[in-house]
């Protein structure tokens, strides 16, 4: 799966992450990179798989890679 950045947290100093990526084989999937959450979080995730992990992205990185998602679908 190859991914594109859509949105990283500017406030950042690292060069990728916290960030949200789109497939460019199949714009209907996502992926992130991010700070684990703190030790206990995954315990409040709803079924996660073994591999699945908790992890932590700013709220406005979020949105800032929903609008921009929203509107590369509606251009293509």
């Amino acid at each position: 799966m190859k991914l594109r950045k859509l949105a990283k947290d500017p406030g950042s100093q690292v060069d990728h992450c916290p960030a949200v990526y789109v497939a460019e084989d199949d714009p209907t999937v996502m992926g992130r990179a991010g700070e684990a959450a703190r030790p206990g979080h995954d315990a409040e995730l709803h079924h996660p798989l073994p591999d699945e992990t908790a992890v932590r992205i700013p709220a406005d990185t979020m949105v800032r890679a929903v609008e921009r998602y929203l509107a590369e679908r509606v251009r293509t």
